[in-house]
């Protein structure tokens, strides 16, 4: 399946700053138009909110905080939680969410897991159109029709020479030494495309190792 340049440009604008819409989102969640969230109506859109812009719920982690509803209190900082909010209210709350907000490394990983998320949604696109999967349109009617992307990382390698590799897995463990170079041979073997390549990649480290990294006499 052909992936075009309109979709890859898609994907990486896929992380909405969050005050962009939330005029859009206060619309949506004041189902009776009443001006005002409460806590009710703002659970009702909440899942929602936290899977279109994964950043909200960054910040609550970030600020060490269990909920949405710990954000909901006054202006002026008292630990009373707002039973209602205005859109000024609301825009006031959460003004420093859009700080988490970071563009994607553009690393093989990211690409190989924004490809498959690609080649998903259009094998799927049939049945998603009439069964949509996402959340909410923020601007429009309806829901979306897949799920948006969510990278997960997976650590990264460094080679350092001398038979050496950093490895740094989630969580910021990093191990350094000549068993992280054949943990890395092993991974980056095992993601060529077919058997062919890995043996064409193994029988040149084969080479390397008996005949060093000159191999013009060869």
């Amino acid at each position: 399946m052909k992936l075009t340049v309109g979709s890859i440009i898609y994907l990486e604008c896929a992380y909405i700053t969050y005050l962009e819409d939330v005029a859009s989102i206060f619309r949506v969640a004041d189902k009776d138009n009443s001006g005002t969230l409460t806590v009710k109506k703002i659970k009702d859109v909440l899942g929602d909110i936290y899977e279109r812009y994964p950043q909200v719920e960054l910040y609550l982690k970030s600020n060490q905080m269990k909920s949405f509803h710990e954000l909901l209190k006054d202006s002026d900082g008292n630990s009373k939680e707002l039973k209602e909010l205005n859109i000024e209210q609301f825009k006031k709350a959460l003004a420093q969410v859009d700080s988490q907000v970071k563009m994607l490394p553009a690393t093989a990983q990211v690409a190989a897991q924004e490809g498959s998320y690609l080649a998903d949604c259009f094998n799927r696109m049939k049945t998603c159109e009439q069964y949509p999967e996402g959340p909410i349109r923020i601007r429009g009617a309806g829901r979306h029709r897949f799920k948006p992307f969510r990278y997960r990382h997976l650590g990264q390698f460094a080679p350092l020479g001398g038979e050496q590799t950093a490895y740094q897995l989630p969580g910021d463990w990093v191990h350094v030494g000549h068993s992280t170079q054949w943990l890395w041979y092993s991974v980056y073997a095992s993601k060529q495309f077919s058997w062919r390549t890995r043996m064409l990649v193994i029988s040149d480290w084969g080479r390397r190792f008996i005949f060093g990294r000159d191999s013009s006499s060869i």
